[in-house]
């Protein structure tokens, strides 16, 4: 397991946001506030987002990359390998021509890469889009904890901390260095959601249901079927 910023800033960051988001849970915030109108986007606490980004897990999502590309390989041999099984068999007539155009529209269905619309096409695209997940995934940790390690080091943090033991106007004072910590830490959220929308919206059509579209249907005479023994 790679440990990157992120997890380096855990603890303190953990530690701060926890006192934020109690500060928030026991003061509350004006409905009209910044703060608020982040909240009611990201739908999280501070502290939640922090531990949302901690359980991204940038080298699995890498894995299963990986492993879907492979996929796709292995699938993209399989019209070439099969047609030659069929042309090897030596079977004529008209049953033959039926398998035929069946085996065909299958063969263009599973397809070699070369079309988006066919199952190896949407397991590369996939696979891709993954890669495009990981991206994100790596982006919202490194935003994430530029975020963590400029609240931890700041005054806020300081006036969070020590809120406890402040004197008469200590609690409105904590509540403030609470918001705009907080307004830190959502801003980083909203805008990695924008991002994962935006890549949602992108990659819908490209990932969307392929259906299989069979030959059409042949008439005629049966004919004679021979096949080579």
């Amino acid at each position: 397991m790679v440990v990157d910023a992120l997890d380096r800033l855990a603890v303190p960051g953990e530690e701060l946001l926890r006192r934020v988001d109690r500060i928030l849970a026991r003061g509350g915030v004006s409905p009209e506030s910044d703060v608020a109108g982040l909240l009611r986007l990201v739908g999280m606490l501070p502290g939640e987002v922090l531990e949302y980004g901690l359980r991204l897990d940038v080298g699995s999502l890498q894995e299963a990359a990986r492993d879907l590309a492979g996929v796709g390989d292995r699938f993209r041999v399989l019209p070439a390998r099969l047609s030659a099984d069929v042309d090897r068999s030596g079977w004529q007539g008209g049953g033959a021509a039926a398998f035929g155009a069946v085996w065909v529209a299958l063969a263009d269905h599973i397809g070699d890469g070369g079309s988006a619309d066919s199952i190896v096409g949407r397991i590369d695209a996939t696979a891709d889009y993954l890669d495009a997940v990981v991206d994100w995934a790596a982006g919202l940790r490194y935003e994430l904890a530029e975020a963590i390690a400029r609240v931890i080091s700041s005054a806020e943090a300081v006036t969070v901390v020590t809120a406890g033991a402040g004197g008469p106007g200590a609690e409105g004072e904590a509540a403030g260095a609470a918001g705009r910590i907080a307004e830190r830490v959502l801003r980083t959220a909203v805008d990695a959601l924008d991002r994962a929308d935006t890549l949602r919206r992108e990659w819908e059509r490209r990932l969307g249901e392929l259906p299989y579209r069979p030959p059409e249907a042949q008439t005629g005479a049966a004919g004679v079927t021979r096949v080579t023994l």
